[in-house]
């Protein structure tokens, strides 16, 4: 399922008032680097417009780790769960362009076996023109992937 659907889905589930919250929290710093939405961008926003806005402001990987952080924060742990399973699983399809760049660095039970440590937070955001100086990844092995996504517009 496309990442913008699965964001989509999740969303649903919340009633009036919760995805009122969804919204605000938004507007207010969640994970770090990745700048807020302004709050007008947001302003009587359905559902749709609103991963629309999150999409085009992060990058769809950015935005399922900022839809699942706010779930969290807002107690939805199950719903945040579920997004985070279904985007881990699931085909995401085609990628889309974003306004921003993230890489992602392998995941820790894949390196940590090589004796690699991935860097904290496993997220790294850049908006507008900014620009990000990745962090390099060095080891040997044999028959082991790495998956780096750039998003850029």
């Amino acid at each position: 399922m496309q990442v913008p659907l699965l964001i989509l889905d999740t969303l649903d589930e919340l009633g009036t008032d919760d995805f009122k919250r969804f919204r605000w929290n938004l507007t207010q710093p969640v994970l770090d680097g990745c700048q807020p939405i302004r709050k007008g961008h947001l302003e009587n926003a359905d559902k749709q417009d609103t991963v629309s806005r999150m999409i085009d402001s992060y990058g769809e990987e950015t935005a399922v780790n900022i839809t699942v952080e706010i779930l969290r924060r807002m107690n939805h742990n199950n719903a945040a769960q579920k997004l985070k399973q279904a985007y881990a699983g699931g085909s995401t399809g085609g990628s889309t362009a974003a306004q921003n760049t993230h890489a992602t660095p392998p995941s820790s039970s894949s390196s940590s076996s090589l004796g690699l440590t991935p860097a904290a937070g496993a997220s790294v955001c850049a908006q507008g023109k900014s620009v990000i100086v990745a962090p390099s990844i060095s080891g040997t092995s044999s028959g082991v992937s790495f998956n780096m996504n750039i998003n850029t517009k």
